[in-house]
């Protein structure tokens, strides 16, 4: 994984004190140790947060950490979405696990 445990810390706080339900998924290239560059694909699974949340989140995490790109994917958790469950069925680090 290449994200410094104490950004992830910071990402997913953030997005728990939004929905401390929530699952939070990295995934993309910052999973695989060995390519470069990228940048920081964050899936939420959560039936509370909205799509507006997600700038609030964003802003509270460059509080505390260098602004980076970091793209977020949103889920309800019933999920339907057939590129979400793909991206679930792939390479993926669960945060709230770590």
């Amino acid at each position: 994984m290449r994200v410094l445990k104490q950004e992830i810390n910071i990402i997913k706080n953030n997005i728990l004190e939004f929905d401390k339900e929530a699952q939070v998924y990295l995934f993309g290239s910052r999973v695989d140790d060995n390519k470069k560059g990228g940048d920081i694909d964050i899936l939420i699974v959560s039936d509370f947060i909205k799509k507006n949340d997600l700038i609030k989140i964003e802003n509270l995490i460059f509080k505390q950490i260098d602004e980076q790109k970091i793209d977020f994917l949103l889920s309800k958790k019933n999920i339907t979405n057939n590129f979400i469950k793909m991206i679930l069925s792939k390479n993926v680090i669960n945060l709230c696990q770590i």
